[in-house]
């Protein structure tokens, strides 16, 4: 299951803390990289910084958008040290190590982190079925990159060895991927606009308190299937 689990690098700044995040996940037994829009890569100072893991760091994928990275992800969860204007439900992090290893037993899931001067944009955020933070000293809480992947994949790598009746009972829902979410509020988006139900000057706002909504409900794969076969029907009524 840890080849199902996804270490995703949102425009990574400096090429060292790519080099320092694929060694914290190799001692972890972690193999799965992912860089989106690096700002230098490769690079021979993320090769230095690797010491004994360039094999992991030469096959990391790179690519442009997070969309790209985790579309085909059923879990997605956001580390991320402030709320944003997307807000999403807080884990910390062993529950959030939990959720990402239970579900990983079905499909990939990513844990995602972002650049190291701004974080994680909203755009970003949104793409995330949660947030996890790491509990700090309030009054310096900065943590580096690598440092936090250290920290969130040894809670993973934890769950080798802890077997829970939560875990149990989540094996049997399986969640959709991003992308079949994405398509889901792309459809509900449509027939609300040709319902004529939005609000025409502030069309954003309400999707933005819709993905909110089922970001807390966190319908599995055929909950979803049964709402968009009621968006299909109401379609199908509307032409």
């Amino acid at each position: 299951m840890l080849e199902n689990i996804r270490i995703v690098l949102v425009r990574t700044y400096h090429p060292g803390n790519i080099g320092s995040a694929i060694r914290a996940m190799k001692t972890m037994g972690l193999s799965q990289l992912v860089l989106v829009d690096p700002r230098e890569y490769p690079s021979e100072e993320a090769n230095k910084m690797a010491s004994s893991a360039e094999d992991l760091l030469s096959d990391a994928k790179v690519v442009d958008s997070l969309y790209e990275a985790v579309h085909d992800c059923e879990l997605v969860i956001a580390c991320t040290a402030r709320p944003r204007t997307f807000d999403l439900p807080l884990l910390e992090p062993e529950p959030a190590a939990a959720k990402l290893w239970s579900s990983a037993k079905q499909r990939p899931v990513a844990l995602v982190f972002g650049p190291e001067r701004m974080g994680l944009h909203n755009d970003d955020i949104q793409l995330a079925h949660y947030r996890v933070t790491i509990p700090a000293n309030p009054n310096y809480s900065s943590l580096n990159l690598a440092s936090a992947v250290q920290i969130l994949c040894y809670e993973i790598r934890k769950q080798l060895s802890i077997t829970t009746d939560a875990s149990s009972k989540n094996e049997e829902r399986v969640l959709p991927s991003i992308e079949r979410r994405e398509n889901f509020y792309d459809t509900l988006e449509q027939v609300l606009d040709e319902s004529g139900f939005v609000n025409k000057q502030h069309p954003g706002q309400l999707m933005q308190k819709l993905r909110r909504f089922f970001s807390r409900a966190e319908p599995d794969e055929s909950e979803l299937n049964i709402l968009r076969g009621a968006l299909a029907a109401i379609q199908r009524k509307m032409q």
